[in-house]
């Protein structure tokens, strides 16, 4: 998100979510001095800038049906708001470090190459590691049966047979899953090159 987005998305966050709020007559937590109030409206501002309008206007029905407080008349701690925020509408971040670091590798580039990509990108995101050689060797026996079930189709349709549609959406979401590796590769090279 450049600056002028970023702009742009912190005044909808304003317009959409906190200041309707105030008008209602939410108002700080009470755990919060009116500076940390100010600070922590900044930060929300910033932080949601992400989100579209529709996203913004849930966000704000929710909390306007979870008021905090010994009246309900205050606005939740900013931790709530941007836990719910992500539930309802997470932030496209792109790739992590981790990501770039194992598809920049031999092993990611190896992947890629033979199909197991996927289940690569699924083992990263839930181990949050670098896949040590025991765990690379079941990411690659997981990944056997689709890897020769994609092979399978993409061969028959070569030769011109017809595929079922539950094949053809099994190698449409393959293959864009092996794209979205690919995507991770080729950013890493490029800010690798950078």
């Amino acid at each position: 998100m450049d600056a002028k987005e970023q702009a742009a998305g912190e005044n909808r966050v304003q317009e959409i979510l906190i200041a309707p709020l105030e008008a209602l007559g939410l108002a700080r937590p009470s755990t919060s001095t009116l500076a940390k109030f100010e600070v922590m409206k900044k930060e929300l501002r910033q932080k949601l800038a992400y989100m579209s309008e529709d996203g913004l206007t849930e966000l704000r029905e929710w909390i306007e049906a979870h008021p905090e407080g010994k009246n309900k008349d205050r606005f939740p701690i900013a931790l709530k708001i941007l836990a719910k925020a992500r539930k309802l509408e997470a932030p496209d971040t792109g790739p992590s470090p981790l990501m770039l670091n194992v598809f920049r590798d031999e092993l990611g580039l190896r992947a890629i190459r033979q199909g197991w990509a996927p289940e690569l990108l699924a083992f990263i995101k839930g181990a949050r590691d670098f896949p040590g050689p025991w765990s690379q060797t079941k990411i690659r026996e997981q990944a056997d049966d689709p890897v020769r079930r994609l092979e399978d189709i993409e061969m028959r349709l070569a030769r011109g047979d017809a595929i079922s549609a539950e094949e053809d959406r099994f190698r449409l979401q393959r293959r864009a899953a092996l794209q979205t590796c690919q995507d991770i590769a080729d950013q890493a090279r490029r800010k690798g090159a950078a």
